[in-house]
């Protein structure tokens, strides 16, 4: 190609190659993605004391919290500490939601996407449903949130490390939380 032949050129097509190929990563970016103003089917609060027993100040980046939001009238029940301080964050908080699993399906998938959450799978379980979500945290990785939702009762599967309210009222929904420092965005 003749318009190769200088350096010049090639230095000018290797930056407009450069620049299409960053520009192509940071629209592939969770966090770069549309937010969204979908209704809440119920009043809602940010998890970040829900998590505090189990989150030592400063671990999880303060917008990955601030983007995670669950019912106002939600009951904590419970929480796992996955990683036992080994590698990276991994930990669950279990909650109980008092509405119906139709309900509480619709808060979590609009609040996600309302925090610009990119949803990657969501998928039907034996008596719920299951969201898995991304989202681009202040400190450089990818944070990934698993919520998996069962309908009243209690529910087997969810554990728990501390249970002080349990799920008896069939009209409610138990809710796990599991955030996981993904990898390096």
């Amino acid at each position: 190609m003749a318009i190769l032949k200088t350096k010049r050129s090639k230095w000018i097509v290797g930056s407009v190659v450069l620049v299409a190929m960053v520009v192509g990563t940071l629209f592939g970016l969770p966090s770069g993605g549309k937010s969204h103003t979908l209704p809440l089917t119920m009043a809602s609060m940010n998890a970040a004391p829900y998590f505090a027993p189990v989150t030592p100040s400063g671990v999880v980046p303060r917008d990955v919290l601030d983007a995670l939001l669950i019912p106002q009238n939600s009951s904590r029940t419970g929480w796992r500490n996955y990683d036992q301080g080994n590698g990276q964050y991994d930990r669950q908080i279990n909650i109980l939601v008092h509405a119906n699993l139709n309900s509480t399906k619709t808060f979590f998938s609009s609040a996600l996407k309302n925090q610009a959450w990119k949803i990657i799978n969501t998928h039907t379980i034996t008596n719920g449903y299951e969201i898995l979500a991304l989202h681009t945290g202040t400190d450089g990785y990818f944070w990934e949130v698993g919520v998996t939702m069962t309908s009243g009762g209690s529910t087997p599967g969810l554990g728990t490390q501390s249970a002080s309210v349990k799920a008896n009222d069939p009209g409610s929904s138990q809710v796990a939380l599991r955030l996981l420092q993904y990898e390096s965005a």
